[in-house]
């Protein structure tokens, strides 16, 4: 009985496993190295605001600068 069956089956069960698990093996990677390149965007006191005329943010949070009201009672 030749082993060329056993064998093709074998190396088709190991790229079935392989493949998906080095493709996400270079997705965590990739991920990891462009998320430590991205400088920090937390807008601190020291920013100047947009220009006049400049496009208004779609979805402004809260500043981080902002104060709170004071309580009531205080």
């Amino acid at each position: 009985m030749p082993f060329v069956p056993t064998a093709t089956f074998l190396a088709g069960s190991l790229l079935t496993v392989l493949l998906p698990i080095a493709l996400l093996i270079a997705l965590v990677v990739w991920y990891w190295r462009f998320s430590s390149r991205v400088p920090e965007t937390t807008e601190g006191p020291g920013t100047a605001a947009a220009a006049p005329g400049a496009p208004a943010a779609a979805n402004p949070g809260p500043s981080v600068t902002e104060s709170l009201p004071p309580e009531p009672g205080a």
